[in-house]
């Protein structure tokens, strides 16, 4: 690819209508959860417009993990049993989902492995947040589920050309990113950061997104850029879904210190 090619390519996805959007009503309750003036009320009265997020909500408001002993069955009850981040997950949750299956249909197979990677990730940050504090928990998992979504723009853009990539790093020894920078001359944290912007996500899941992979390179720390690189990369340790990342670190001590995290929360991330 010249680089005629490339500032094309660059132009193209910089234009916000080539972008995924989010549904409606996710966007909506985004809006109302990041609204400090807005209450169980307001995001009660956004949910029960849409049946997909009524149904996931009262699933999980009625799953093991809370343990409750009767039915919970009105909206309302889920929305003050989940809280406002849980709320703001599922509704990210549907809302990516959504777009992948819109994006994915070139290659099933790893539609599906990045599908339960990015969920595992963001599962994982949402944990290290909770211990290491100083980072919103809902922001972290956020961060998580998007981080890769730009592999999924470069995927359907490039097509079998773009998957190759995935060998070529494996072969080589070398980051995904360095050989997606060598061949496209753009990379897929910096694509998912076009999408965040474009998705008007909050600044710290922008800068977790297009960092993640710098995060232990940077001479200042930042926590939320390095509990995104850490899930990213305990992911593929666990083997949960597949990223295409042929070399993917491997925490350490030093890493877990970095962004104030101990050993016991690392096994608890992608338990």
């Amino acid at each position: 690819m010249n680089m005629t090619d490339i500032d094309e390519l660059r132009r193209k996805f910089e234009e916000v209508e080539n972008l995924p959007s989010l549904p409606t009503v996710v966007q909506e309750i985004l809006d109302v959860t990041n609204d400090p003036r807005s209450g169980a009320r307001d995001i009660q009265a956004v949910v029960e417009n849409d049946q997909t997020c009524s149904v996931k909500l009262l699933k999980l408001a009625n799953s093991a993990y809370y343990g409750f002993s009767r039915q919970v069955s009105s909206i309302k009850e889920a929305i003050v049993i989940i809280g406002m981040e849980g709320v703001k997950n599922v509704a990210m949750s549907l809302g990516v989902a959504e777009c992948f299956l819109e994006l994915g249909k070139a290659n099933q197979h790893f539609l599906n492995n990045l599908w339960v990677h990015s969920m595992a990730t963001a599962t994982a940050a949402g944990v290290l947040a909770k211990k290491a504090q100083g980072v919103s928990p809902s922001y972290a998992y956020c961060s998580g589920l998007v981080h890769d979504f730009g592999k999924l723009i470069l995927a359907g853009e490039f097509g079998q050309e773009y998957f190759e990539l995935f060998e070529k790093a494996k072969e080589e020894k070398k980051g995904l990113v360095q050989i997606e920078r060598s061949v496209l001359g753009v990379s897929h944290p910096q694509v998912a950061g076009w999408v965040a912007r474009s998705w008007e996500l909050p600044d710290l899941v922008i800068e977790s997104v297009e960092l993640h992979h710098e995060a232990f390179n940077l001479e200042a720390p930042l926590q939320h850029v390095t509990l995104t690189g850490i899930a990213d990369a305990l992911t593929y340790e666990a083997k949960i879904g597949d990223g295409g990342n042929g070399h993917p670190r491997r925490i350490d001590a030093q890493d877990l210190a970095r962004g104030n995290i101990d050993q016991k929360t690392k096994d608890q991330a992608v338990a």
